[in-house]
């Protein structure tokens, strides 16, 4: 690694190690957090391995910056697996390259971030490409088993996981050299060990109606919607924003123009495969539905070092130039948002999505004096309760299993022990409203808290509910 590189990517650990402290947790890390209180073989939402790796870091303290621990050890443990592939790929110089895109890349900050089952799901992801590598390329048959052990832990992290599974079998069906390892038992026993370590969350899926495997199909998979190119707008849009605009376009050059060539190299062809198996299997399905942008994030560790291959072997210094140029202007704005913006978009609603960082704390506190002790704490969704769980310090913030954003809480209330309590959302929700009334027999609004800062304002709703 290049002296100038390690002290990029050292530069980048402080400044998020900093940062990660100045923000307020978005609703779905604290979800993550409240995982890790509850811990269990897989959660209705997502497997398992995001509540562990918080749970480990738990030793850091009550703290945003404990629960974010995990995503800047998973992504510094990524960063340094892509130097390391690419450095067996090509050497040196090809796997600087590949460093320092990785550390330029939008994708890669945000892991480093926000707490997300994505964090864990790159680094297994990135780790299972590395001793498939090594196992297949170098002929070390060892490593084809520990990236069954990976691709397990993977499952582990997020389901989408699965994907790398068909694109390494793709690259080995359409390899002349490598295709016998599809006649030998280590790839199919490699394969069986990840079932293995994945079987908690299908046995935790059988004792409870295959929830979580069917909530995440029909999330991400919805066969009733017909053809929309909006949705497939909105879809290229989004991965032109988390791999950022000097990546993703140069990748899809060199996948596309090259393609002959990248096919028939067995290494890149390894590469092809195991990035275009997801970037097209979500961008089929945003022709029909919205697909969120980082759903095809793992693909594209396959897509920075093929790049990088590129750059290297064609001289093209242009693109680290610029990628570099893009990283530093959107550094600051985005490590200090409210001083970056400029007051014309103040009010924008697409804007007022930064205060999901901003107020959470205020707002909360802000039901202390109405909390007595034969009180129980009731939210509108998951992602109130956890806040409310998180920030308040109390034992335990409820969601009644009726509503429609229970989610996990649906398994963790018990409705049968609330008479008295108190009800909070951070928004008018009538559905939400017309099933609290149907469970109580009085609801009292008692006050509507409110933040504001130069982007907007937010809300808290607090009632009393009796009977």
């Amino acid at each position: 690694m290049e002296k100038r590189n390690l002290i990029f990517f050292i530069f980048i650990i402080i400044l998020n190690a900093f940062f990660n402290t100045k923000f307020q947790l978005h609703y779905d890390e604290a979800y993550y957090w409240a995982f890790s209180q509850k811990i269990s073989l897989s959660y209705f939402d997502h497997p398992p391995m995001i509540a562990y790796l918080i749970k480990l870091f738990s030793f850091l303290g009550h703290s945003g910056f404990a629960v974010r621990f995990t995503g800047l050890v998973t992504t510094s443990i990524t960063v340094i697996m892509i130097f390391k592939l690419t450095y067996r790929m090509w050497g040196r110089q090809t796997a600087n390259i590949a460093l320092f895109l990785a550390l330029c890349s939008p994708l890669i900050e945000a892991v480093f971030f926000i707490a997300s089952p994505d964090s864990p799901l790159i680094m297994f992801w990135t780790l299972t490409l590395y001793c498939i590598y090594r196992g297949v390329f170098e002929n070390n048959k060892k490593f084809i088993y520990l990236a069954g052990v990976y691709g397990g832990l993977g499952l582990l992290s997020k389901y989408t996981m699965v994907l790398i599974f068909p694109s390494i079998f793709l690259f080995l069906i359409f390899s002349k050299t490598y295709r016998k390892l599809l006649t030998q038992k280590d790839i199919y026993l490699s394969l069986l060990i990840a079932i293995l370590i994945f079987s908690p969350v299908i046995y935790w899926n059988y004792t409870h109606n295959w929830e979580s495997f069917l909530f995440q199909f029909n999330h991400g998979i919805d066969f009733t919607n017909r053809l929309n190119i909006g949705c497939l707008l909105d879809y290229l849009g989004g991965q032109l924003i988390i791999s950022g605009i000097f990546i993703f376009l140069p990748l899809l050059y060199f996948l596309f123009y090259y393609i002959k060539f990248n096919l028939k190299d067995d290494k890149l062809s390894f590469l092809t495969w195991s990035f275009l198996l997801v970037f097209s299997f979500f961008g089929w399905r945003a022709l029909f539905q919205h697909m969120e942008a980082n759903w095809p994030a793992s693909g594209y560790i396959s897509g920075l070092i093929l790049v990088s291959y590129w750059i290297d072997k064609l001289k093209i210094n242009w693109i680290k130039i610029a990628s570099l140029c893009l990283f530093l202007i959107m550094l600051i704005p985005s490590k200090m948002p409210l001083f970056f913006i400029p007051k014309k978009f103040y009010n924008w609603e697409q804007i007022k999505v930064i205060n999901m960082f901003y107020g959470t704390n205020e707002l909360l506190h802000e039901i202390q004096p109405y909390i007595k002790s034969n009180n129980t704490i009731l939210a509108c969704d998951y992602g109130n309760a956890s806040r409310a769980w998180f920030y308040l310090n109390i034992e335990q913030v409820y969601v009644m299993p009726n509503f429609k954003f229970a989610h996990m809480y649906k398994y963790w209330t018990p409705p049968h022990r609330i008479v008295n309590g108190i009800y909070i959302c951070d928004n008018d929700d009538n559905e939400a409203m017309v099933n609290l009334k149907s469970d109580f027999k009085q609801v009292n609004l008692l006050r509507i808290a409110k933040y504001s800062n130069v982007v907007g304002e937010r809300y808290m709703y607090i009632y009393e509910v009796k009977n």
